[in-house]
């Protein structure tokens, strides 16, 4: 049986992110996973701290400055544990890993780009695809946005609208474009259908051709988050040629075409520095004997096949990403090795009477307690298993969406849990 360094349990970004890492430091490593996470749910962006208070309108546009306020609020956050300075080098190992790949993003931690979201909103976001960082709010200069009748769940001229009203200091326009999508049904085509179709010569050509009329009037023109998954840069560089100014991407509804570029590239840097990636095979359990994990067990085919490693990194997200179940009677339970849960008990208040609200739904907070080393713990600082480490979602009070911090607690977790396994 090969006995490996470190076993990581989920491949969502912070799973990826952790193994990526122990892998270019030298280890052994394995990813198991039954898929690819929340990746595709995600918008691709590195979230760290988007707004503060929660129900402030205004974003933050310096996480690093309004990051003590933001923790000094939120006592339980997973930030107080993890610490600023493995905030900071969480983005940088994120960007080292994901930029050598030639999946370039760009941003740092004093600073939030602001971008239009798929609503028309303002997102503020740390580090961004660079495709998606041409679409800058404050720069003032204008934009066409581009929508699909094809493609459901991205309407262009509401996202103008919504731009327009909120005074921003930026011009915005509509156009939508009926052309034929390639392998998609009509009226229902989605993202990852699109994205496929712009790495069509001819698919592109109709699409400029449909637009390069009234793209004339703006400074850039904004598209769907769907040009190209393989050849994402190739398109935006002849889109850009073709139309003579900027073009740019805006996060729409999953699945997410720059969630599915970040996995590919996090899986190409972990591959290319010697790891290994087990995806479709579901972990059984895990067994904690003795203060330590002895083992994990997966599912085959035929039968359950035991992996062992020195240490284990707990990856699986929390109830959104499956790493969480919960149930009818109030119980939330961690489904690998059964650790405890701190959550709610009482169901009923699982969620605000407010479904779209500032302050989240509490029932996300619900994860695995950690001491300082991100150990799993029971009340104390004692460890559950001296060998067992738990990074991103599945973390106690992770709920991304109070000050949209997911992204942040991801790459944070995995940069401090990473630098412990890798000495």
């Amino acid at each position: 049986m090969i006995r490996y360094d470190t076993i990581v349990i989920g491949a969502g970004a912070a799973g990826l992110t952790t193994a990526c890492q122990l892998a270019q430091a030298g280890q052994k490593v394995v990813v198991v996973a039954t898929g690819i996470g929340a990746l595709l749910l995600a918008s691709g962006c590195i979230d760290v701290l988007g707004f503060h208070p929660a129900d402030s309108t205004q974003p933050v546009t310096n996480p690093a400055d309004a990051l003590d306020k933001f923790m000094a609020a939120r006592s339980n956050h997973p930030y107080k544990v993890i610490g600023r300075e493995n905030i900071e080098a969480g983005l940088q190992s994120f960007l080292k890993i994901v930029n050598q790949t030639g999946c370039h993003y760009r941003g740092e931690f004093n600073r939030n780009w602001l971008l239009p979201s798929g609503a028309g909103a303002v997102h503020p976001t740390c580090l961004a695809p660079d495709a998606l960082t041409k679409g800058e709010l404050s720069s003032g200069k204008s934009m066409l946005i581009v929508g699909f009748q094809e493609l459901r769940d991205f309407y262009p001229t509401l996202i103008s609208q919504n731009l327009n009203e909120q005074d921003l200091g930026v011009k915005a326009g509509a156009v939508s474009v009926d052309v034929y999508i390639p392998a998609s049904s009509k009226m229902n085509a989605t993202p990852i259908e699109l994205a496929n179709a712009f790495e069509q010569t001819d698919f592109r050509k109709q699409v400029v051709n449909a637009i390069k009329n009234e793209a004339k009037k703006f400074d850039r023109v904004g598209f769907p988050a769907v040009l190209g998954l393989k050849q994402h840069d190739a398109v935006v560089t002849e889109l850009e040629k073709a139309l003579d100014r900027p073009v740019f991407e805006i996060s729409a509804l999953p699945p997410s075409v720059p969630g599915r570029r970040m996995y590919e590239a996090l899986k190409k840097a972990l591959l290319n520095a010697g790891g290994r990636l087990i995806i479709g095979s579901k972990v059984f359990d895990g067994t904690i004997e003795n203060g330590k994990v002895s083992q994990i067990r997966i599912e085959t085919a035929s039968r359950l096949r035991p992996l062992k490693a020195h240490n284990y990194v707990l990856a699986t997200g929390g109830i959104f990403g499956g790493g969480l179940n919960a149930n009818a009677d109030g119980s939330v339970k961690e489904l690998v090795f059964g650790l405890p849960v701190a959550a709610e008990t009482n169901r009923h208040k699982w969620f605000q009477r407010q479904f779209i609200s500032p302050e989240g739904q509490p029932v996300f907070n619900a994860g695995v307690t950690v001491n300082p080393q991100l150990q799993p713990v029971n009340g104390g600082n004692a460890p559950l298993a001296d060998n067992l480490y738990a990074v991103g979602a599945i973390l106690a009070g992770s709920e991304w969406t109070r000050g949209r911090t997911g992204d942040g607690i991801a790459v944070a977790s995995a940069a401090a849990v990473a630098s412990q396994l890798a000495r």
